[in-house]
């Protein structure tokens, strides 16, 4: 039987700037960033600010306005969609409804040049790795929210990509189940060492799930970190406030000496 393997490679933006059209203001201006090969990195930020473009443009779905794009360190700045070894799991899932579980899972693998039997095993596969194995003969409207987004992981894990991306991949789901559905993404990247780029503006499910976190705000990179350094360590006042919660309290460094600092707040002289 056909198993389902990893081809991780890493992703690489050097000064990328995306502008649509006519509009002065760039959705992504000059950003950089190396995501290594099998590792999870999370975009969040809030609406607008450019993350699900910088994930369109890993997949070729939107083309840079200036800067390179590489995978795996080759340049794929200027190549479709179709020519990058790069799957997506979108929001709205995108299942055929007409067509049966097993059916949609086998559908990008007959465009792959596949034959039939290895399309067939390559399914199978990919629905035992998402706890599906029984349901191949269901149609999406007879699963819930839950198992349709893995009938949509397993779909995209059968190509074996060399890059999986997620856009906002659980905004349908109740909270419940959120936490469910995230839980078995990250098993299943770290069974499979998968490089996974994941687009969220929650900020609890990207502390949950990421090796790191790349925090956008008006089209560029405010913070760069893991989990903890974004949370213990922010590089400024919007990540302090975005970042799980803060308090935030206007003072004067009056003097610093080694590794601590005299501070005034309010009336208060802290040290």
């Amino acid at each position: 039987m056909a198993e389902i393997r990893s081809n991780a490679a890493s992703v690489e933006f050097r000064n990328v700037t995306k502008i649509y059209g006519r509009s002065k203001a760039p959705a992504v201006n000059d950003i950089s960033l190396f995501i290594e090969a099998g590792k999870l990195v999370t975009l969040l930020g809030p609406s607008g600010c450019g993350k699900t473009t910088t994930l369109r443009m890993i997949a070729g779905l939107e083309m840079v306005t200036s800067g390179q794009i590489l995978i795996g360190g080759a340049d794929v700045t200027r190549l479709p969609a179709t020519d990058r070894d790069v799957s997506m799991v979108f929001q709205s899932y995108a299942l055929f409804p007409h067509m049966t579980v097993t059916q949609n899972v086998e559908y990008g693998l007959g465009f792959s040049g596949f034959g039939k039997k290895e399309t067939t095993e390559r399914a199978r596969a990919g629905l035992e790795l998402v706890g599906l194995s029984n349901f191949g003969d269901r149609l999406p409207s007879q699963l819930s929210g839950g198992q349709q987004q893995r009938v949509a992981v397993a779909r995209a894990l059968v190509l074996e990509p060399q890059v999986l991306l997620f856009d906002e991949p659980l905004s349908n789901l109740d909270a419940k189940l959120r936490r469910r559905v995230r839980e078995e993404i990250r098993e299943i990247q770290q069974k499979l060492g998968l490089t996974v780029v994941y687009v969220t503006h929650d900020q609890e499910e990207a502390l949950a799930v990421s090796d790191r976190i790349i925090v956008m705000n008006n089209a560029v990179i405010a913070q760069d970190g893991t989990p903890r350094e974004l949370y213990e360590q922010p590089a400024n006042a919007f990540v302090a406030d975005f970042i799980g919660e803060a308090n935030m309290f206007q003072c004067e460094v009056v003097s610093v000496e080694g590794d601590g600092a005299t501070v005034h707040l309010g009336s208060a002289v802290l040290k």
